[in-house]
């Protein structure tokens, strides 16, 4: 298996929301790996964890707010302690609120900044001195395209908190490159499942408008984190990997960019 005697740590483990943070930890436990599952919710990691050790491997539940620096210090003291280190750290916590600037408070814009960006921060720092004495290591940040643009899901807090994260993972993976520590993030898209799973008819239309006819799964995002944390990307740091399936041609639907080309074709359309 590809992480035999590993040690990961997955933020925001618990399934809420998509459940992607769930499904990380699995997917890293069933290639090997001993997991550390992270959430503000202990019984929601709890639940994680019994179904990392019903695969076969140690893990730990571990309650932690990511956005506040001791508790991360104390988080990564306990990981160390119980399960003898870590080797992959998966920042995934993370949140937003629909809501627009005008009417956000500085409370609201702090608690998203918090977890979203300095929770990466915070997590990463702390993992640092423990990959050096391990002669290496992986951080996987989960960033998100919103970071690159912006979020009609989410708000302007989301989008500054992933845009920080893209640019803080490129800058990381320079200062620890000599010690063996690749960074990079990855960019999930909207991703379908747990609390996140729309009408059966709203997910007919997001597939009929997506690239590739289909919407993107944890598992999706899953793969592309193992893949980064694996050995097949041992020489890859400093960049962001989309784990979304994206329209080089922008948002227009693929029906439209065909007929407009087809219409030209038969001089329906604009002449040259």
């Amino acid at each position: 298996m590809e992480f035999e005697g590993k040690i990961a740590l997955v933020t925001g483990a618990g399934g809420c929301g998509s459940g992607q943070g769930r499904v990380f930890a699995l997917a890293l436990a069933a290639e090997g790996a001993d997991v550390a599952v992270n959430d503000i919710d202990l019984e929601a990691a709890e639940k994680t964890a019994s179904e990392v050790k019903a695969l076969g491997r140690r893990s730990i539940a571990v309650k932690a707010d990511v956005s506040s620096e001791n508790e991360v210090k104390a988080m990564v003291a306990r990981v160390v302690e119980e399960l003898g280190g870590i080797d992959i750290l998966v920042n995934n916590a993370g949140f937003g609120y629909p809501i627009l600037v005008e009417d956000m408070t500085a409370e609201e814009w702090h608690r998203i900044i918090g977890v979203n960006l300095d929770g990466t921060f915070f997590c990463s720092r702390a993992v640092i001195p423990v990959m050096q004495e391990r002669g290496g290591g992986r951080i996987i940040n989960i960033a998100s395209p919103a970071g690159k643009a912006m979020t009609v899901n989410g708000c302007a807090g989301y989008t500054s908190a992933k845009a920080g994260v893209m640019g803080f993972t490129r800058h990381l993976a320079f200062e620890v490159g000599p010690y063996k520590i690749t960074v990079n993030s990855v960019c999930p898209g909207m991703v379908m499942g747990g609390d996140h799973m729309p009408s059966p008819e709203v997910l007919r239309k997001m597939k009929d408008g997506a690239l590739l006819g289909d919407i993107t799964t944890a598992e999706d995002t899953a793969n592309a984190v193992l893949f980064l944390a694996s050995e097949k990307a041992r020489m890859i740091t400093g960049t962001n990997l989309d784990a979304y399936a994206i329209a080089p041609g922008g948002k227009e639907h693929w029906n439209n960019f065909i007929k407009r080309r087809k219409d030209f074709r038969a001089g329906k359309g604009m002449k040259p």
